[in-house]
């Protein structure tokens, strides 16, 4: 026969156990947010361009460099993604951290335009920035010479 003593130990080992593994998953699902900021299908409906914006966190707090995703995927009819989900290398037409507003603009159904809306980023700051993703040519639009912290810059 088992001790009521031994029998609330394993209970309160068990909860703290569950509480523990609640923090931690807890933990895990806000290490970063994702906002869907635009969305555009080609006017086939083959292609989706989407703009989501990841905010990352350290401690529950928000930092101060969110990235901006802009990804081209096979249109399903909307976005679709898991909240912190990693992106595949070759849906990821770009990713600038600390940028300002872009945005996605069909031109036909083989051109994409991005572009930046007061964005302060030069293009050459923004990182790989590929002129095209398989059968899909890329525009970048509206883009500084110069980023907003250069000196002489003209950011849009």
């Amino acid at each position: 026969m088992r001790s009521p003593m031994r029998f609330r130990v394993c209970v309160i080992n068990l909860l703290l156990l569950a509480s523990a593994l609640m923090v931690l998953w807890g933990c895990k699902e806000n290490e970063r947010r994702d906002t869907v900021i635009a969305s555009a299908a080609n006017p086939s409906h083959t292609y989706r361009a989407t703009i989501i914006l990841r905010q990352y966190f350290a401690e529950g707090k928000p930092d101060n460099s969110p990235t901006t995703f802009v990804l081209l995927d096979r249109d399903t009819g909307k976005p679709d993604y898991r909240n912190g989900e990693e992106f595949r290398e070759d849906q990821v037409v770009i990713r600038p951290s600390q940028c300002g507003t872009l945005n996605v603009e069909w031109s036909d159904d083989q051109v994409l335009k991005v572009i930046c809306e007061k964005c302060g980023l030069s293009l050459s700051a923004v990182g790989q920035h590929p002129r095209g993703v398989g059968s899909i040519r890329i525009d970048y639009e509206g883009f500084p010479e110069l980023s907003s912290w250069e000196t002489g810059s003209h950011a849009n």
